[in-house]
């Protein structure tokens, strides 16, 4: 999940980044905003964006306080200044911190995606090769119908269970188990429309090997029981 976080104090500035950016083309999947540098902050603790577009000028705590702060407790964030002030000592500041790239308001549109495009490109591999919370994820993602616990990801990633637990839900916002429970659910939903198997024959398929207790976690989760939803489902097709 790639997420970007604007940060400007001026809505409809926020607002022209979210319309001007191609998002889906790049693909981010998630847009974040902040109307200061002190509520970006509990963001990024929070969710761990892959980039962070700022404006300089804000009030509370502005975007070169927001920059120091990123270099020292995030430095895997990618920054990207977006500002009306095209003032050398804000520009060498922001290269001084790390900062990807300089934008001048007004946006536009082609320099905008271009910077897009280069920081979300150099951005990912980085991700991908070094944070093993998403290899985790993804691991989970391709074993759902194993058995699989923190106590087993601890193991299998040699990282204690206490940092996978919290690092793993500000990556994800659930925790290990439910962010596992929501990814079997959505594949026994799709195998309850797509195929015949039997409903002992699904549970397995997505992990449980007591049919009985997938019958009830489904009903808690999904709000009917296989059966029903089953039915649901045909009825609608």
């Amino acid at each position: 999940m790639t997420k970007v976080l604007i940060v400007d104090d001026e809505s409809p500035v926020r607002d022209a980044v979210k319309l001007l950016g191609e998002w889906d083309k790049l693909g981010v999947t998630c847009l974040l905003e902040a109307q200061n540098g002190d509520e970006a902050k509990r963001l990024i603790e929070q969710e761990r964006p892959s980039l962070v577009l700022t404006d300089i000028q804000m009030p509370q705590c502005n975007g070169i306080e927001l920059m120091e702060w990123v270099h020292q407790q995030a430095s895997a964030t990618k920054l990207v200044v977006l500002t009306g002030y095209d003032e050398y000592s804000y520009m060498r500041r922001a290269i001084q911190l790390g900062s990807f790239d300089y934008l001048l308001k007004p946006i536009d549109p082609d320099m905008l995606n271009d910077t897009l495009e280069r920081a979300l490109a150099d951005v990912e591999p980085e991700e991908t090769e070094t944070d093993p919370i998403l290899q985790i994820g993804t691991y989970i993602e391709q074993h759902y119908a194993e058995e699989l616990s923190l106590q087993g990801m601890s193991e299998r990633f040699y990282l204690s269970r206490e940092y996978i637990s919290r690092r793993f839900k500000q990556q994800y916002g659930v925790n290990l188990s439910e962010y596992l429970l929501t990814i079997r659910m959505c594949e026994a939903k799709r195998l309850l429309e797509s195929s015949r198997q039997r409903i002992y024959e699904v549970a397995q398929a997505v992990g449980f090997s007591d049919d009985k207790y997938f019958r009830k976690v489904f009903k808690k989760q999904v709000g009917v029981t296989p059966n029903e939803y089953r039915e649901q489902y045909q009825r609608q097709a």
